[in-house]
């Protein structure tokens, strides 16, 4: 993964701005991923579905051969690129905690016995898109739009458009893998709020 004639597009999805611990740890890794050509792209909307399917537009018009999504809100290391290339998969990421409480982890393993399952990998049902490289030939097999918001008409549940692409690339006959090793070393940037406590 060394080729200099490999491209990857860094989407970003934002707003107007982005967390200071995001930057310093995506300049990190734009500076330890040097050798291939990399463009950051900072897909701004207020609707992140939006924001994701003009990512895909924009890696595509660059010629990108992979597209890493990086959450404005994620610190991850400076290694997560090359480690993501290096499984040279269709599908890879990581997964982390959701910032409420209880805090659980986000994205759901594939249930029952996988078959040929890459060393350190686990296969997924979903796994979230704050840290996830695609190879950008799976776009070719799926629907526009790629990402896209769902509802439950009985439950009132909307489903985000990371689930929904998950599903959808599943249907398509892509498998979808986390490296669990990576998982433990991204950290989802969330607020805290302090207050003065009442003296007794």
């Amino acid at each position: 993964m060394t080729d200099p004639q490999v491209r990857i597009a860094v989407a970003v999805p934002s707003a107007d701005m982005v967390h200071a611990d995001f930057a310093m740890s995506l300049a990190r890794m734009c500076v330890a991923t040097q050798g291939l050509q990399i463009n950051v792209i900072n897909n701004k909307s207020s609707i992140v579905a939006i924001a994701r399917n003009n990512g895909v537009r924009l890696a595509q018009e660059f010629g990108a051969h992979y597209m890493l999504f990086l959450d404005s809100d994620m610190m991850f290391p400076d290694s997560t690129l090359w480690r993501l290339l290096m499984h040279r998969q269709d599908i890879v990421g990581a997964t982390y905690s959701k910032r409420v409480p209880p805090y659980p982890t986000l994205g759901t393993v594939l249930p029952g016995e996988v078959a040929q399952m890459p060393s350190g990998l686990i296969e997924m049902a979903r796994i979230p898109t704050g840290c996830l490289l695609i190879r950008m030939s799976v776009f070719d097999k799926l629907p526009r739009p790629y990402f896209r918001f769902e509802s439950n008409e009985e439950t009132g549940d909307i489903l985000g458009e990371d689930y929904i692409f998950c599903d959808r690339a599943r249907e398509a006959g892509f498998r979808i893998w986390c490296d669990p090793a990576l998982s433990h070393e991204i950290g989802h940037i969330g607020q805290q709020v302090f207050k003065i406590p009442l003296i007794q």
